[in-house]
C-alpha cells in the first residue's frame, strides 16, 4: 500500500556540531551522522573530538573536525 521509506534521511545535508567531543554535542553528531548527514565537528578538546570523528568513520559515517 505505502512505499517504505526513511522519514528522517539527512543524505546530501551537512551538519555542523559545536560541542561535539562529549556530551549532548557528541550524541546529537552520531544521530545525526546516522541519518545520512555529514557531519562537520567543532570543540575545544581536540583529542576527543578526533576520538569522536574515528568512531564515526568507523561506522561509515562522512565526519570532519574543525578546532
Amino acid at each position: 500500500m505505502f512505499a517504505e521509506t526513511n522519514q528522517f534521511s539527512l543524505q546530501g545535508r551537512v551538519a555542523l556540531i559545536t560541542g561535539a567531543s562529549s556530551g549532548i554535542g557528541q550524541t546529537i553528531a552520531c544521530a545525526l551522522a546516522r541519518a545520512g548527514a555529514q557531519v562537520i565537528l567543532c570543540a575545544r578538546r581536540k583529542e576527543a573530538l578526533l576520538q569522536c570523528c574515528d568512531d564515526l568513520q568507523a561506522q561509515d559515517c562522512k565526519a570532519q573536525v574543525i578546532s
